[in-house]
């Protein structure tokens, strides 16, 4: 059946799909393995010029599942039921099973690791349904495992002292690591941010970091203040480098070539260890969230937190911050609404 539009006169045909639109629904006549989806889906997703980590990911998380598996099956005939079968399947694997000379655990994978790779899958399968190579996502009704929030505790003033008490400046690689430590503390880098960091980025009269968008995680530029301290430990160091070196990077290794976050991972172990700090902190990326925490706790607001840290969500801004004990009771007696009313004390009932 047909009808004239009276705006323009042209007939609208109705209950009929135009050839453009059968077009568009093409793939789902055709049926592609998981390899070959994932394949298309791996293309796309390199065109839209997404980050090699994030494909990285992608690609690591996709061959958990698809060992999992153990076929290339048609993507079609991967149902909810066969998701909800590999979150069981993850949830009670223990760490590093099946996997030849490492060390065997009792140990469950994370929570969180398991969510992660669901991401991938949701997100793999999402774009082949929207592209109409399968007819809808397998995890279009399934629920990620729920987790437990726990509070996980951040460096100390004190750790932080420790730390850059710990390194013997008088070698390269001491002088090197104490002022990585200040920079990532003071500015709240991703370590991998910090180690690409060149003499071209800093400003020296502007006292900071300017970060073009290329080497933030969201892509836009940014402006990382720095304290005069750690403005002048950076141009020691820049001094010493160019004595031996031909290198614009700030943070190399003792032949002059850009020093790696797993280089730096075990030296931090070793400085924490010296210094007495716990172990099980000494990771580069608590030196972001003690920068988060302390500033915000020292008063800086949480929008200028969030522009120094590029954080697209500033909810991802409050989840760094880290409330210790202390913390709470100082905030509290500070801004308490009674103790504000400075009532007077009641004195004793007489018998």
């Amino acid at each position: 059946m047909s009808e004239v539009d009276p705006r323009k006169g042209r007939s609208i045909v109705r209950g009929k799909m135009r050839p453009a639109d059968t077009a568009a629904q093409a793939p789902a006549s055709v049926t592609y393995t998981i390899s070959e989806a994932f394949s298309i889906f791996f293309s796309a997703k390199k065109a839209e010029g997404i980050r090699d980590r994030t494909v990285e990911d992608y690609e690591t998380n996709w061959k958990y599942f698809t060992d999992w598996l153990e076929e290339d099956v048609p993507a079609i005939e991967i149902t909810a039921e066969t998701i909800r079968d590999y979150i069981n399947y993850m949830s009670n694997k223990t760490l590093f099973s099946g996997v030849p000379n490492r060390p065997q655990t009792d140990k469950k994978l994370k929570t969180q690791t398991v969510i992660t790779r669901i991401r991938t899958l949701r997100t793999v399968f999402t774009f082949l349904a929207e592209e109409g190579y399968i007819q809808t996502s397998p995890l279009a009704k399934v629920k990620m495992p729920r987790k437990d929030r726990e509070d996980k505790p951040t460096f100390t003033d004190d750790d932080i002292r420790r730390l850059l008490d710990a390194p013997d400046t008088e070698t390269y690689a001491g002088l090197r690591d104490r002022c990585l430590m200040m920079t990532l503390a003071d500015g709240g880098f991703r370590v991998n941010e910090a180690l690409r960091l060149t003499t071209e980025h800093l400003d020296i009269k502007a006292r900071c970091f300017n970060l073009p968008g290329w080497m933030n995680k969201n892509r836009k530029p940014r402006i990382v203040p720095l304290s005069p301290e750690t403005v002048r430990e950076l141009l020691r160091l820049v001094n010493e480098t160019r004595q031996y070196f031909d290198t614009d990077h700030i943070f190399v290794t003792n032949y002059g070539e850009p020093l790696k976050a797993a280089h730096f991972r075990k030296r931090l172990k070793a400085h924490a260890k010296a210094g007495g700090v716990d172990l099980s902190l000494a990771h580069p990326h608590q030196f972001r969230s003690y920068f988060i925490t302390t500033y915000l706790l020292s008063g800086g607001d949480i929008f200028s937190c969030q522009r120094i840290v590029a954080h697209a969500n500033i909810e991802t801004t409050r989840g760094y911050a880290k409330l210790s004990e202390d913390n709470i009771r100082s905030q509290h007696a500070q801004y308490s609404p009674l103790a504000r009313l400075g009532l007077r004390r009641i004195s004793k009932t007489k018998q």
